[in-house]
């Protein structure tokens, strides 16, 4: 699969999260009845073109149905999906490999700290 089905179906995932999540918060009495959108980062803009778009031109059926989820999602308010960099998204040392001075900036962003240098 491509690496936008990938991050299709990620942001698929995450977007049933966030409506359940916002379904959630609905229910609390302490707070507002209309929660705003939960924004989802991704760092592919094909996948968010693709999610965003009227027409669906991909083949595959899981991908299609997946469009449909995220589209009816993105449309109702629940979500709204935004471009991230990738030298900004701090999961980026989590899923690829990454030069030495972007880890470091990464684990920074993350709070984390170098406890002991071999």
């Amino acid at each position: 699969m491509s690496t936008m089905e990938y991050e299709f179906i990620a942001l698929e995932l995450a977007g049933r999260k966030a409506e359940w999540l916002k379904s959630q918060l609905a229910n609390v009495p302490l707070w507002e009845k209309s929660t705003p959108s939960i924004a989802l980062h991704c760092d592919n803009m094909t996948a968010i073109s693709v999610a965003l778009s009227k027409a669906f031109k991909y083949k595959r059926r899981h991908i299609r149905l997946r469009h449909k989820i995220v589209k009816e999602i993105s449309e109702n308010g629940v979500i709204s999906l935004d471009f991230m960099k990738s030298e900004k998204n701090l999961a980026d040392p989590l899923t690829k490999g990454l030069c030495r001075k972007m880890v470091f900036d990464t684990w920074r962003g993350m709070g984390l700290r170098i406890i002991k240098e071999f």
